[in-house]
């Protein structure tokens, strides 16, 4: 009869272990000084908050895009326009112009046939008030300053004259070259004689 093995008594039960071979499920293979990264977990709730927010600014993105494109298209239209109006402007005036040499150029050559010089300066009037009411259509006027006291801001001084009376002293006596303002704006000074007090009194 075989004999029955019985555990010692000292003798303690072999432990559980298991063994996971996986090479990234080794901790001793991880730097001990290496940085764990942790994914966020937020709430169901607060992600999809997250996707509707993530979804507004995709669609805000898309319409400043859209409203930049046509702000661009409509930029150039204008200017388009703009361009298109200035040339047609100038056409306008320039033909206006025309005219006033048309004028000129009749004068010279019926002064060149006629050789009065009555003749030429009759037609040299006549195109000068031409082409001054041109002008006046266009917006252009002369300065007048003949007679008036001197003001810098619309006329040049380019030299002074004698004056005995004191109520000439600081007027224009002489307009040397006549200025012109477009509505508000100066196109050119008038350049003028001022009077001055030979004699100033004390």
């Amino acid at each position: 009869m075989a004999q029955e093995t019985t555990p010692k008594q000292n003798e303690e039960p072999a432990a559980f272990r298991v063994v996971d071979r996986r090479p990234f499920a080794d901790p001793g293979s991880i730097p001990a000084d290496a940085a764990v990264e942790e994914k966020r977990r937020y709430p169901t709730f607060v992600e999809e908050l997250m996707a509707r927010d993530a979804e507004r600014e995709r669609r805000y993105e898309e319409k400043r895009k859209q409203v930049d494109e046509e702000l661009q298209r409509m930029r150039a239209r204008l200017e388009g326009d703009f361009r298109r109006r200035l040339e047609i402007e100038k056409r306008e005036m320039l033909a206006s112009l025309l005219e006033v040499l048309d004028n000129l150029e009749r004068t010279l050559e019926s002064t060149s046939k006629s050789r009065d010089a009555g003749t030429l300066l009759e037609g040299v009037a006549m195109t000068a008030s031409l082409f001054r009411s041109r002008l006046k259509a266009l917006g252009v006027e002369a300065i007048p300053v003949l007679d008036q006291p001197f003001d810098p801001n619309q006329s040049q001084a380019v030299g002074t004259v004698e004056m005995s009376d004191l109520s000439r002293d600081g007027v224009v006596v002489e307009e040397v070259l006549r200025g012109y303002r477009l509505g508000d704006q100066l196109l050119r000074p008038a350049q003028v004689r001022v009077g001055r007090l030979s004699q100033r009194i004390t």
